[in-house]
């Protein structure tokens, strides 16, 4: 299969240098461990104490499980995290086939879940991550406890001609300057990124491109109705990619257990903008019991 490089010439060995320096940030002890699935060896990062409740992390496009690394401290306290590399994008998972559909996606979830000794786990995404929760949810309801999806790729809303246009040159055209610009255009007005995580980003856009197969849609209303554990949405108020307002609303109409918020002054990249309040947020919501009513927040 081909691979996500974008040439022999060490390509490889440049971006794993650079996401080893992340992890190297990483504040907690971390395992990092592959799983042999029929789409290929995901990788995986794993902190946290291993009796803990499970939480599984899903990344944005682009990105890498070290996305997670302003995260991983706290969350860690009480859950056991699997940060997940998505198989097909840039990261350290190795495809043999890609994921091309939202079944194979639920069933790539079940082998992945089987080969960690795991029956049903916490589910949080960002961005493509979180649409790729979502398609769990609806495909995989049997696996889940709760979840928390953060301003999710589509799903709710199409993303505007604009922002899929800047993300195409920037795939096309990896320049530091469009990448930087690209970064600067998704991230809330004054706000910061950790410096390692973005420098990874560049490298990563640089030295790979991504060959996922299931690409962020607008999701269809039968599919949201049937979506059954309860949700938190978290979407920044200055996310790019659609009307934040919009999203919420048919997000609210439509999925039955779901919490919503509008993060104040934020962007699209909510976990890595915002880390102590998306923290707070997600520990509060993932012990919340589950009787307790739930709503618009």
């Amino acid at each position: 299969m081909k691979t996500i490089f974008r040439n022999e010439n060490g390509a490889k060995e440049v971006y794993i240098q650079a996401y080893d320096r992340t992890l190297q940030e990483w504040d907690v002890p971390v395992e990092s461990t592959y799983l042999d699935t029929s789409f290929g060896k995901t990788h995986i990062l794993i902190s946290g104490p291993a009796d803990a409740e499970p939480l599984i992390l899903f990344h944005g496009f682009g990105f890498s499980s070290t996305m997670w690394i302003e995260n991983v401290k706290p969350l860690s306290k009480y859950y056991r995290t699997f940060a997940v590399d998505f198989i097909g994008d840039i990261n350290k998972s190795e495809a043999i086939r890609q994921i091309t559909s939202k079944e194979e996606c639920a069933s790539w979830f079940r082998e992945i879940l089987s080969g960690l000794g795991i029956e049903r786990a916490h589910v949080a995404g960002l961005s493509y991550g979180g649409f790729i929760s979502l398609v769990l949810a609806v495909y995989a309801p049997q696996l889940i406890n709760k979840m928390v999806v953060m301003c999710p790729a589509a799903s709710f809303q199409p993303q505007s001609k604009k922002f899929l246009i800047k993300c195409l040159l920037a795939g096309i055209f990896p320049t530091t300057k469009r990448l930087n610009n690209l970064m600067n255009d998704m991230i809330g007005k004054g706000n910061q990124v950790n410096e390692i995580l973005k420098d990874q980003f560049i490298t990563g856009m640089q030295n790979a491109l991504p060959t996922n197969k299931l690409f962020p849609s607008y999701m269809k209303d039968d599919e949201l109705r049937a979506i059954q554990c309860p949700i938190l949405l978290l979407i920044g108020d200055q996310d790019i990619q659609y009307d934040p307002q919009k999203a919420i609303a048919r997000a609210k109409h439509l999925v039955p257990l779901i919490q919503t918020k509008l993060i104040a002054d934020t962007g699209h990249g909510l976990a890595m903008e915002r880390p102590k309040t998306i923290n707070a947020l997600m520990i509060t919501f993932f012990k919340t019991t589950a009787n307790q009513k739930y709503g618009a927040v």
